[in-house]
């Protein structure tokens, strides 16, 4: 009997060491998966958090670059070109910025964004980097965080059996003032255009022939009748009266929208013209928007050609008989209360459009 008892023990000796072999394995896979839980978890809740922040940052961007252009349309021309901003500006746009933000929250925590964590300045779309400066500003950086500087990190849930206890998330955003990308009715002063080649060659505070179009590249220019036809000298004229009367308003345009060019001698519709210019004119400066239309050279054009952009030029000579020449300067860093989101030729729209 006792041989046979010592036989079954150690038989069974094995499974004994067995269980204790499995319970070790259980042991280490529940703490595996309890991690890979813990991961998916918090990590989950980590990311919601992180797309609430980039909410709260695009908010607060687009807010604070808004209100920069708010400064910009209290300023004449020449002050938005030469605008430096105050330090009572930074801190109004910053309060902006600010009370975005706060409307906002990630993971149950309303957003305060820290000043150092504001920044004004200048865009640079192929190097994607604002550099802070005081002197015509047109776009508003936000960094909004939850960390140990601003608004706390956030708690993990699971993760905790690992020894994580919270995560640090931030998210940034970019606003800017960019080209105009739409006009509203009226908003287009003259039926004149600049072909975009024009702009391949000169730009900001060069000169443009409007009339004579004879074919060089300071004269990439030509009259339209914006949507009217057919585009004749006598339907000029009777858009330029209505203009000088305010019976007539350009139309409502965005880039690909046609407009109706004459190629021919137009010198017939001076009279009204002049008498447009002088209604208009200070100092004998009349600054004007008009469109920037599609085209490879300086030929004048003819008949219905898309609009590329926008563009603002200071008229400075309307000459009649014999001469018949209407001279302008092209504006730069021009805020004009039109929509964004446009290519840049120097006028650009109050209604800020996200680039980072």
């Amino acid at each position: 009997m006792n041989n046979g008892n010592t036989r079954e023990n150690s038989l069974l000796a094995p499974l004994d060491n067995s269980r204790g072999a499995v319970a070790v394995m259980v042991a280490i896979t529940m703490t595996v998966l309890l991690a890979m839980a813990a991961a998916t978890l918090d990590v989950g809740h980590a990311l919601v958090a992180r797309n609430e922040l980039q909410n709260a940052a695009d908010a607060a961007a687009l807010a604070g670059t808004r209100a920069l252009a708010v400064i910009y349309q209290g300023l004449p021309p020449a002050g938005q070109q030469t605008y430096t901003m105050s330090m009572a500006d930074q801190a109004a746009i910053a309060s902006v910025v600010q009370a975005a933000a706060s409307a906002n929250a990630a993971a149950g925590v309303s957003i305060a964004i820290n000043t150092a964590d504001i920044q004004i300045g200048t865009w640079n779309p192929a190097t994607r980097v604002l550099t802070p400066t005081v002197n015509i500003p047109r776009a508003v950086r936000v960094v909004a965080r939850r960390d140990g500087s601003a608004n706390g990190p956030i708690s993990t849930f699971l993760a905790r059996v690992i020894g994580v206890t919270s995560v640090n998330v931030t998210a940034a955003a970019t606003a800017e003032l960019t080209g105009t990308g739409a006009t509203g009715p009226g908003q287009l002063d003259v039926p004149l255009g600049i072909s975009t080649y024009y702009f391949a060659q000169f730009g900001c505070g060069n000169v443009i022939q409007f009339y004579p179009n004879d074919g060089t590249p300071q004269a990439c220019a030509a009259w339209n009748t914006f949507g009217q036809t057919p585009a004749n000298a006598n339907t000029l004229r009777n858009i330029i009266g209505g203009l000088t009367a305010g019976s007539y308003q350009a139309p409502a345009t965005q880039p690909g929208f046609s407009l109706q060019f004459i190629n021919g001698n137009v010198a017939s519709v001076f009279p009204n013209l002049i008498n447009l210019y002088n209604a208009r004119q200070v100092n004998g400066n009349w600054d004007v928007m008009v469109p920037v239309y599609q085209s490879n050279d300086c030929a004048p054009p003819n008949g219905a050609i898309p609009i590329a952009g926008y563009a603002t030029a200071r008229i400075t000579s309307v000459l009649g008989a014999p001469n018949f020449q209407i001279l302008a300067t092209i504006q730069c860093n021009i805020v004009d209360g039109a929509g964004g989101g446009g290519p840049s030729y120097g006028t650009f729209g109050t209604i800020p459009g996200l680039v980072e």
